[in-house]
């Protein structure tokens, strides 16, 4: 039996008991409703997960009306995308151009016309899907950027870095071609990554017990040139034979590379940064520790949010994009783990600032 399709919700706000009446009786039967009679009510139904996916808003209200209401929603990153459609007797055309000036999607008049009401509502839902398959479209656009803009970059640094330090001799080059073909390996497995994330993008990645302890081995690798270049020590406690539920490559490309890099990058010169992993209860607890400069709240608070670009110089200058922890965590639970993040700025303590990641993973079994 086919799955029938969740019903939209609708926001229908007016302070008049009556006209709230008739607009439920019209959407009642296609979408679930909700109701505000006064702006601050209809603010905060808004701003409650699930939002509504439309909001039917009356202009003339006691109190916040309907074009304050409108400008707040309208403000608010996560509800910026809902479609307003005001409902109103004033038809000046001053007072429709200011409702549109203001992020409006649409108005219609009271007293409401029951076909027009349902073919408005029905229009501006259409387009509110199609603006965000677009958005998801190019939220996962974004991903595969990241991934081969960032993730590409550490093995290409090895690379660059060999033959920086080797020159033209064969001998010393050849000191280095175990990690040359690392990296080299490296990089084609990125690549067939984001090949694969393509494929699959209406689909689940295909997971697997994975040695977690030979995927950061395989991560230190590729992170050669960088824990070098700024004297920052790794120090790695993942006893052997520890296996986790996930995908190979991008646990250690764009997972562990990532909480790495941002670790290696806001550790001072010099430092030390530890990676641990202990297992119990059928769960394996990965930790990530640096005691570098450490983030502000602002910074934490907007960490996995795309939207919020949470990029910043590190202590040597690195650049970075700011979209690696949303990765981080999109990946995280897609494997059907967990991710934490605690951080202290330098300027708030002596001895005990920095960051530290947790993920928790589930254990794999090596059989499976």
């Amino acid at each position: 039996m086919p799955v029938q399709e969740e019903k939209r919700t609708i926001l229908v706000v007016d302070d008049t008991p009556e006209n709230l009446t008739v607009a439920v009786d019209l959407l009642k039967s296609e979408y679930r409703i909700k109701v505000a009679r006064s702006g601050a009510r209809a603010l905060e139904i808004a701003a409650a997960e699930p939002h509504p996916d439309l909001v039917l808003l009356d202009i003339m209200m006691p109190g916040m009306d309907g074009y304050a209401v409108c400008g707040v929603l309208k403000a608010n990153p996560d509800l910026e995308h809902i479609p307003v459609i005001f409902c109103t007797a004033r038809t000046q055309t001053d007072d429709v151009v200011h409702g549109f000036s203001l992020g409006a999607a649409d108005y219609v008049t009271k007293p409401f016309r029951p076909e027009e009401l349902l073919a408005r509502v029905r229009t501006h839902l259409e387009i509110k899907h199609a603006q965000d398959v677009i958005r998801r479209t190019s939220e996962e656009q974004r991903e595969m950027l990241h991934i081969l803009c960032h993730d590409l970059a550490n093995p290409f640094t090895n690379i660059i870095g060999v033959l920086d330090v080797a020159g033209d001799d064969p001998a010393a080059i050849a000191e280095y071609v175990p990690l040359l073909k690392v990296s080299a390996r490296t990089g084609m497995e990125v690549i067939d990554l984001v090949r694969l994330m393509r494929a699959v993008e209406e689909k689940p990645l295909p997971l697997g017990a994975v040695d977690l302890a030979q995927v950061v081995r395989e991560s230190l690798g590729t992170l050669t040139s960088r824990t070098r270049g700024k004297g920052v020590r790794i120090e790695t406690d993942v006893p052997g034979g520890t296996f986790v539920v996930a995908e190979r490559v991008s646990l250690g490309n764009s997972v562990l590379n990532n909480l790495l890099t941002n670790a290696i990058k806001f550790s001072h010169p010099g430092g030390a940064v530890e990676l641990s992993a202990a297992v119990a209860d059928g769960v394996v607890r990965v930790t990530v520790r640096d005691h570098g400069v450490g983030m502000p709240p602002s910074l934490l608070d907007g960490l996995f949010d795309v939207r919020r670009m949470t990029s910043r110089p590190g202590t040597a200058g690195e650049k970075g994009t700011g979209f690696g922890m949303p990765l981080v965590r999109k990946l995280v639970t897609a494997y059907g783990g967990t991710i934490e993040v605690d951080s202290k700025e330098q300027a708030h303590g002596v001895s005990d600032h920095g960051t530290e990641v947790r993920l928790v993973l589930r254990e794999g079994s090596p059989s499976a």
